[in-house]
This record gives C-alpha cells, sequence and structure tokens, in this order.
C-alpha cells in the first residue's frame, strides 16, 4: 500500500497529459496501490513517465495495455472493482530547483542553525548564571528574529 500523500506529492512532478487525473483517481483506492522500483512482468501495472502513461491490466485473462489518459482510467475502474493490486512504476524527473532558490533555502537554514545554537547557549548561560554570555547571545539571537521579520 503507497500512502495517499505520496501519491498526490507526484502531482508536484513534471507530468504527462492527463497524468493528474489518474493520480487523484489512485489516491482514492491507495491501499490497493504499491510503488514498484522496477517494471514488473505479468502483473497489474502502471507506469507513469515523463513522456506518457501506460497500463497493462489483465482483463478477461488477457493482459490489455492502453496508453491514452481515458482508456487507462476507464480500465483502471474495471480493475479496482476486485480486491487486487495494482503496481506503479513512476519514472518522472525531478523539477529543477533555481540556483536562487537553492541558496535563500541555505541561507534560511544556516540562520535555522545559528539560532539553535544560540537558545542553547543562553540556556547554558543561564544555568551557568553567566550574565555577559546571556546578553550577548541574547543581543545576537534577538538580532536574528528582527532581520527574519523585516525581510
Amino acid at each position: 500500500m503507497i500512502a495517499k500523500e505520496d501519491i498526490l506529492s507526484l502531482k508536484a512532478k513534471i507530468l504527462p497529459s492527463g497524468a493528474d487525473q489518474i493520480l487523484d483517481f489512485l489516491a482514492g483506492r491507495h491501499h490497493q496501490v504499491e510503488l514498484t522500483h522496477i517494471v514488473l512482468e505479468n502483473v497489474p501495472l502502471l507506469i507513469i513517465g515523463r513522456h506518457g502513461m501506460i497500463a497493462r491490466i489483465p482483463v478477461g485473462g488477457v493482459l490489455q495495455k492502453v496508453s491514452q489518459p481515458a482508456g487507462i482510467l476507464e480500465l483502471l475502474q474495471t480493475f479496482f472493482q476486485k480486491q487486487e493490486t495494482l503496481y506503479l512504476f513512476i519514472n518522472l524527473p525531478e523539477l529543477p530547483v533555481p540556483a536562487e532558490v537553492t541558496r535563500v533555502l541555505q541561507e534560511v537554514q544556516s540562520r535555522a542553525q545559528r539560532k539553535e545554537e544560540l537558545r542553547k547557549l543562553i540556556d547554558r548561560a543561564l544555568d551557568e548564571r553567566d550574565s555577559a554570555l546571556f546578553y550577548e547571545a541574547s543581543n545576537e539571537w534577538r538580532k536574528l528574529n528582527l532581520s527574519d521579520y523585516s525581510g
């Protein structure tokens, strides 16, 4: 079983046309969906790639292959009437993160890390009754907080 949130998080990737509807449908039946990291043979399988999708679902003892979103959805609706497991293979690229965003995220992370260090330093200063260390760490912590809100 795959978590519903994991299925819906796939919608943040670059999807082929019609895949968002398929993922919404699968989210409602997540307890019958199993994620696989290899393309399996002779099992009910849905492959979602950057340039398209293909479903290989057994119908009446014959493996039926469908690649159009409407056909896949129709085939899945029939398939999920039985309590069988569908295997889902995902081959989607990660969304590229611009360098500016990466830089900002690193800055935010380092600021958060410094705040945590200062918080521990303040706690230690209080425990040791070191007023100089307390005021120094408190002032730096306050400046970091003010710059967080001033942008």
